[in-house]
């Protein structure tokens, strides 16, 4: 999340960009606003079933373990509501390649994201305070897709009840499974919708160049280790129980990986003619290096259906990929100056 944040930062800015044969970017703004539109549906989603589970617990007088005794009406509320953060999220990360690599929108990736809490610190805190429905207020509690997280999972003992739930109905309690601070789910959902419109607006308003879309490929694709791989490394998916993550815990960081590859397909498809045209065999290069990049994520994440990697596979791995991003990036910088996009 930060990290990607500042490498984007680090290295995603473009200078002037020379405009013979500028590139037709239409169908990376149509691929924006499209996800942009699901993400915001499955937002809505999660901030009606949040409200809906405040209400069920505002009525027990805030008493979870009163509330736990409503078993059918709170696993409704509480499906419902990991249903809306699990088509938000992934739809999030199809562009977050874009948001995070554009000036213009990059403020979001932080605050949905990226950023990080008060707490944690760092250059990429977030600049928002969430004030709950009780009054209380939670003072730059980081990234907004986070603190669902941490609240609909658990892994924020702070957002918690503490009170076990068996949400899924088998009788057993498994992880993850207790009941969420309704407060804290009811502000942290309203505030991501609310947030998540104001991208949709901002991106309906942003009109792509190639300054933007060679700045956030070059600032993007060289974060698939030191990011998507190391976060990787320490979540479940990798560690089980022995992981001590607060975030990446609902879907596998590979899924995410995918998504952001996604976003950078079809940056790059918007580029690629221009390229095409002055060397075909590099233009070739680029398509495949980033086909293999998502196949190597798709493949992880398959597996991960059947098996665990251990971690000196999980390092092997990142190894592999960052090579492989490297090259890719690199073939990247070499079409921008060829087409006389200065990058920083």
């Amino acid at each position: 999340m930060n990290r990607m944040w500042m490498l984007v930062a680090a290295l995603g800015g473009a200078g002037a960009c020379a405009q013979a044969g500028a590139a037709d970017l239409s169908g990376v703004k149509t691929y924006l606003d499209g996800r942009l539109g699901r993400m915001v549906q499955g937002t809505q989603a999660l901030g009606t079933a949040a409200d809906r589970y405040y209400e069920l617990a505002r009525a027990a007088k805030f008493d979870y373990r009163r509330l736990a005794a409503q078993p059918q009406a709170v696993r409704a509320a509480l499906n419902a509501a990991r249903a809306g953060w699990e088509k938000a999220s992934p739809l999030y990360e199809d562009v977050e390649g874009i948001v995070a690599g554009v000036e213009s929108l990059s403020r979001f990736d932080v605050i949905l994201d990226a950023g990080t809490s008060a707490a944690e610190g760092g250059e990429n805190v977030v600049p928002f305070d969430l004030k709950l429905p009780s009054g209380r207020v939670l003072a730059r509690p980081g990234n907004l897709f986070g603190v669902n997280e941490g609240a609909l999972w658990g892994t924020v003992k702070a957002y918690s009840s503490g009170v076990p739930f068996d949400l899924n109905g088998n009788g057993r309690i498994e992880f993850g499974e207790q009941l969420p601070d309704a407060n804290v789910l009811k502000a942290a959902a309203a505030e991501l919708g609310a947030q998540g419109r104001a991208l949709q607006v901002a991106a309906q308003a942003w009109s792509p160049t190639r300054e933007d879309v060679f700045g956030a490929l070059i600032g993007n694709v060289p974060t698939v280790g030191p990011v998507f791989f190391e976060d990787w490394k320490t979540s479940p998916f990798v560690l089980g129980a022995k992981s001590t993550r607060k975030d990446f815990v609902a879907i596998s960081r590979m899924s995410d990986l995918v998504g952001n590859v996604g976003s950078w397909q079809a940056m790059y498809r918007g580029l690629s003619a221009d390229v095409k045209a002055r060397n075909p065999a590099l233009d070739g290069q680029i398509g495949a290096g980033l086909r293999d990049l998502s196949a190597l994520a798709g493949r992880l994440v398959a597996r991960e259906k059947t098996r665990r990697y251990t971690p000196e596979q999980a390092e092997a791995l990142q190894k592999e990929a960052q090579n492989r991003a490297t090259v890719v990036a690199g073939r990247i910088t070499q079409a921008a100056a060829l087409l006389g996009v200065k990058v920083q």
